[in-house]
């Protein structure tokens, strides 16, 4: 059986009630300094829609990493609809970000920080980072003997189509939220899902959450070339 979104249950009680956000204007999220970003983000959720590469360069502590492009696939699995949102964007165009939300039924928009993580950073506060590794560095490593602790957040059809790393932790991207009990605190957690961009929603979900070791594999399995963990393929497969 496919999953369900959890905002499918909002999105069917807005098409009956006839109150959908999206009629209308769009509503256009207010630009906020540094100091007032702070003080909203203490009720809300800060969303950060830049891509991988910058989200793990620098990013606000305790933001959720959902690039452009995935806003419609994974913003419904994570953001709650009873809180402010706040935005941190590529740019100062909140517009795009914004025009996924609200057809998604989010319309509490507190507003984005203006100036993005540059005006953060410029203004003394703390960031925080996420490492990133390369699939060849990972299948060095692991070759070497260091002991990594794999979470592959893919689907079970990709899983099945493509193949399993061998001696890896399987959680689909949207059930990690349900199962953060098997993932281990005292562990580095090396997060695996074919390019890196799903892999940052979920190391962003776990510092979210207080985990404090936690790296993004950059790259596919058409780069793995690990002998310890190889690739494995189910016999149907």
């Amino acid at each position: 059986m496919l999953e369900r979104a959890p905002y499918f249950r909002r999105m069917e009680a807005l098409n009956l009630s006839g109150d959908a956000p999206w009629v209308g204007n769009l509503p256009v999220p207010m630009p906020l300094g540094v100091d007032e970003f702070v003080q909203q983000a203490g009720d809300g959720v800060v969303v950060d829609t830049r891509d991988e590469l910058g989200f793990g360069a620098a990013h606000v502590p305790d933001a959720l990493s959902l690039w452009p492009g995935g806003l419609s696939n994974f913003a419904g699995w994570f953001l709650p609809y009873d809180k402010p949102l706040l935005l941190v964007n590529q740019t100062d165009d909140p517009l795009p970000a914004t025009r996924h939300l609200i057809r998604m039924g989010y319309d509490r928009l507190a507003g984005y920080l203006s100036g993005g993580v540059h005006a953060w950073v410029a203004a003394g506060r703390r960031s925080e980072a996420v490492e990133l590794v390369t699939v060849q560095d990972l299948c060095r490593d692991l070759d070497a003997g260091e002991e990594n602790w794999i979470l592959d957040v893919r689907s079970a059809g990709e899983l099945e189509s493509h193949g399993r790393i061998a001696n890896a932790h399987h959680i689909h991207l949207t059930q990690l939220p349900a199962h953060l009990e098997e993932v281990p605190r005292e562990r580095k957690i090396t997060i695996f899902c074919g390019s890196g961009r799903r892999s940052m929603i979920g190391a962003s979900l776990l510092k979210r959450a207080g985990w404090g070791q936690v790296a993004v594999v950059l790259g596919g399995l058409a780069g793995w070339s690990s002998t310890t963990c190889p690739v494995e393929m189910d016999a149907y497969g």
